[in-house]
């Protein structure tokens, strides 16, 4: 076996450590400069797959300076030029991502569809085409590409269940056909070769859960989630793919009653398991958020109200931080302790007003007249009572409720 050979092998069989070594030394020999040039292009597609697109860009616009005009306007060379750009986009940070980037990926994975209708991989080249009009919200297309991906020729192994993965995506999430995207996600499941890596299958999983979620089969949704679960658990998985099937049989578990000590147990698995960012974090935000709403609902109040703060640390910006200081000055009313409960929610009603935000849950105020109630100052009581009045839906028990207590503070004057 020559060493090109090994080299496409080994890129092949993912072992891309082992091919790069063999390409550092091919490239410190006197090669001929067609060698070199395949050796670009093999070290283009090995920093690709290791999510270093800026170097295999460099790698090939090296093969423009050095070759021939056949080589770069070759399909082999177009295709990995379109990935290679489509891949910086993608993995660009939020805001800092390039649009030119797809231009260029879908103007070469265009020029393969026009000049070489025959290509042995027509079938990648059509579904990065309809990933590529996905980012550009144009679902119609994209659907399209996908279609005819599975009836073209590629010798991507995993091609036909990507292209299933991405037809169920768009049944759930455009069409919300959660019947649709089930049978498209089944396929794709089925249709994965097993000797690829199985961080993807955890991504389907975690997909097929959702689904189930939102067709109301709670049972379904559970085994999908457990599954991802035992996939990502396997010791030659991706540890980010632990972290999200845990974050997501989490998610579904707190929105089904009665599953909280179990939600805390994998939320404690997650911590453990995960490494601690040093500063803000969205997804740990979140974390700290769930802890807090299940100990919340344990009536472990001390606890939750430690799990909001850390929330917010983390996620200063939160979107939901007035919902979050509501929650701390509920935890705060069950402990009986209305001072701090006040504070609370005082510290809400100036975020809100800050914001430019107002106030539209009655309940707000309802716990503010409560604490103030509860110290018997009853003016002040009177006042929230008001406010919470003027926002309660009216004739319901609600309502009802609180004017019960407005006119008992009124009385107590």
């Amino acid at each position: 076996m020559s060493d090109f050979q090994q080299i496409e092998l080994l890129i092949n069989k993912r072992e891309i450590k082992k091919a790069d070594v063999i390409i550092a030394r091919l490239m410190r020999s006197n090669s001929s400069s067609n060698d070199i040039t395949a050796l670009l292009m093999f070290r283009a597609r090995t920093r690709l797959l290791t999510g270093r697109p800026d170097d295999a860009i460099n790698d090939l616009i090296s093969v423009q300076g050095s070759s021939s005009e056949s080589t770069t306007l070759a399909p082999q060379f177009l295709e990995l030029w379109g990935d290679a750009h489509f891949a910086r986009f993608e993995l660009a940070s939020v805001g800092f991502a390039d649009r030119a980037d797809t231009l260029r990926a879908f103007e070469a994975y265009e020029q393969i569809t026009k000049q070489y209708s025959t290509y042995s991989n027509m079938g990648w080249i059509h579904y990065q085409q309809g990933r590529i009009y996905l980012t550009q919200n144009n679902i119609e297309l994209a659907e399209e590409c996908f279609h005819t991906a599975l009836i073209s020729a590629s010798h991507v192994r995993y091609l036909t269940a990507y292209c299933y993965e991405r037809l169920g995506f768009i049944a759930f999430y455009e069409d919300r056909d959660t019947e649709r995207a089930l049978a498209f996600l089944e396929r794709a499941i089925n249709t994965y070769p097993q000797s690829e890596d199985s961080h993807w299958l955890v991504q389907i999983h975690i997909l097929s859960s959702r689904v189930y979620k939102a067709a109301g089969e709670s049972d379904h949704a559970l085994a999908s989630a457990e599954r991802a679960l035992k996939l990502g658990s396997a010791p030659h998985v991706e540890k980010r793919s632990l972290s999200e099937a845990i974050l997501n049989i989490t998610e579904l578990l707190s929105s089904i009653q009665g599953h909280d000590k179990q939600a805390l147990a994998y939320l404690e698995q997650f911590t453990q398991k995960t490494k601690r960012p040093p500063g803000a974090d969205v997804t740990w935000s979140r974390v700290y958020e769930m802890r807090g709403n299940a100990h919340f609902t344990l009536g472990q109040y001390d606890d939750a109200i430690s799990d909001y703060v850390t929330a917010l640390q983390f996620n200063p910006d939160h979107p939901w931080e007035l919902s979050i200081y509501q929650q701390i000055a509920r935890c705060q009313y069950k402990k009986h302790a209305y001072k701090e409960t006040i504070d609370s929610i005082n510290r809400l009603l100036n975020v809100a007003q800050q914001d430019g935000l107002n106030i539209e849950d009655y309940r707000v105020y309802e716990l503010l007249g409560g604490a103030y109630f509860a110290l018997k100052r009853y003016d002040e009581a009177i006042q929230a009572y008001q406010s919470a009045l003027e926002i309660v839906p009216p004739n319901t028990d609600y309502g009802h409720q609180i004017r019960s207590y407005y006119n008992l503070a009124k009385e107590l004057i």
